[in-house]
């Protein structure tokens, strides 16, 4: 009788087709072993268009809710003690024809000079404080509105489809940039007067991008665009 042979262990995988041999490696076929990449890759482009989308998305929600009268919004949309503190100096420069923070003050202001720039200054931040909350706001809009429309006529922008509205207010921003992870710079012209600038800058906090400040500036002399200033208001 012949003596039993004891074969040796199965090697798993010896001899085996390619795609055989990696199901029983892995336990998955091949194109299965794609899938957790592609799905990686997929996450990843749609978190970084998400990302980079937000802060426009919530500064046209902030105009959208200012021209809307939407109060709750932009109570929550807005750090309203830091862009009023950053809004005032711009609003006492226009308005009182006052020297930049860059440029050198008179040696010897006059009197006038003087009281102009400490009571007038205070008249300003008093009303800063009363109308740049998220009351005051949408009914300033309303007020400028009106007398628009009363010299000018409606110009119609709110009959006008989303994307062309959205197309004539991204044709106004001047500059946008990331400046940190989480800090966003947009400057944008005034719709009624090109010269005037508002350079708005948000932050992005634990629920979102908030407007944290904001600025005026214009490209010519603040002295020769108070008129139209006055009028925007």
């Amino acid at each position: 009788m012949r003596p039993t042979v004891v074969l040796g262990p199965k090697i798993v995988g010896f001899g085996c087709k390619f795609a055989d041999c990696q199901l029983n490696r892995t336990g998955l076929p091949p194109s299965t072993m794609k899938k957790p990449l592609w799905i990686a890759v997929g996450m990843f482009a749609l978190a970084a268009v998400g990302y980079i989308g937000a802060p426009f998305l919530t500064a046209w929600n902030i105009r959208e809710a200012v021209r809307n009268g939407n109060s709750a919004y932009l109570t929550t949309a807005i750090e309203w003690p830091s862009v009023r503190e950053t809004l005032k100096p711009s609003i006492a420069r226009i308005a009182l024809d006052l020297p930049n923070a860059e440029q050198t003050e008179p040696t010897n202001p006059s009197l006038w000079q003087r009281a102009k720039a400490y009571w007038g200054r205070g008249a300003i931040d008093s009303l800063v404080d009363s109308y740049v909350t998220p009351e005051g706001l949408p009914q300033l809009f309303t007020v400028q509105k009106t007398y628009r429309d009363y010299v000018s006529g409606d110009d119609g922008t709110n009959a006008l489809p989303i994307l062309e509205r959205v197309s004539r207010a991204w044709a106004r921003v001047k500059r946008a940039e990331f400046t940190g992870f989480t800090t966003f710079e947009i400057d944008m012209a005034d719709k009624n007067d090109e010269t005037r600038i508002y350079l708005g800058k948000l932050e992005l906090t634990r629920v979102g991008w908030k407007l944290a400040e904001l600025r005026v500036e214009f490209l010519k002399p603040a002295s020769t665009t108070m008129q139209n200033f006055a009028g925007a208001l």
